[in-house]
């Protein structure tokens, strides 16, 4: 009986297996990092953003964002690149809807235009859209966005970034938790202290509408519109428009 004894692997096949554990090693000390950041940051969107930014090197792109499902629509919860602001919110529908109703499996399109970019970063390599799954539920989607140029994500990055989305679905499920009456009442509080004209501009702000946007959707000027904004800014006391925004998604605030 003649024993055969395996090959010596060649020098390329000891590069190839080298790199291959290099590249799971990264792929997991990748992971290791969002969990970290997830457990130590203050608050669901400080974890949010810093465990995004691992994953977005990783992928070598430059923004993504986390958009949380109430009713027929998904809000920006947190984003990272040139993406729509906190607040801001898209219909769920179309390949968003194929995403975060049943059997809520990952969708990954190449070569799209973009609503969640802003500006003329809109046209992408690709967008893969995660939904954020708990018992049964999706909370909301997870958004990789690639600009131009940017490579395909291949199996094994799918996988990491299934397993990012299996990590953030924790910090966004305490985030749809739903509202108390009081909280209610406070938000439509805050709401009376505006014109029914500058009801309509706020109720603009979470889509990310530029003063001209609003202008022409409420046909006054630019220059009227740019006024409303800031004393709507003024009377909410809050800092800057995306604060505005949240507060208009709070009270539920349609256009």
């Amino acid at each position: 009986m003649t024993t055969t004894l395996d090959s010596p692997m060649t020098a390329r096949e000891l590069r190839s297996s080298a790199r291959k554990t290099e590249s799971h090693a990264s792929r997991v000390a990748l992971l290791l990092r969002a969990a970290e950041c997830l457990s130590l940051e203050r608050t669901p969107r400080e974890a949010i953003v810093a465990a995004l930014a691992p994953l977005t090197r990783h992928l070598g792109i430059d923004s993504a964002l986390v958009m949380t499902q109430a009713g027929g629509a998904l809000t920006v919860f947190a984003g990272v690149g040139p993406v729509l602001p906190v607040g801001a919110s898209l219909p769920n529908g179309g390949v968003l809807g194929e995403v975060t109703r049943p059997p809520m499996q990952p969708a990954l399109r190449e070569h799209v235009v973009s609503r969640m970019r802003v500006g003329s970063h809109a046209a992408l390599a690709y967008e893969y859209l995660l939904p954020l799954r708990l018992a049964g539920r999706c909370h909301g989607i997870v958004a990789l966005l690639g600009e131009r140029g940017a490579r395909l994500p291949d199996a094994d990055d799918q996988a990491v970034c299934v397993a990012m989305a299996t990590m953030l679905t924790g910090a966004v499920a305490t985030t749809n938790a739903p509202r108390t009456r009081a909280t209610n009442t406070q938000a439509m509080a805050t709401i009376t202290r505006l014109t029914a004209r500058e009801q309509q501009v706020l109720s603009l702000l979470p889509t990310g509408a530029s003063n001209a946007d609003i202008a022409t959707r409420l046909g006054i000027a630019p220059g009227t519109a740019k006024i409303h904004v800031e004393r709507i800014l003024h009377k909410l006391g809050v800092r800057d428009r995306t604060a505005a925004a949240i507060v208009a998604a709070n009270c539920g605030l349609q256009p």
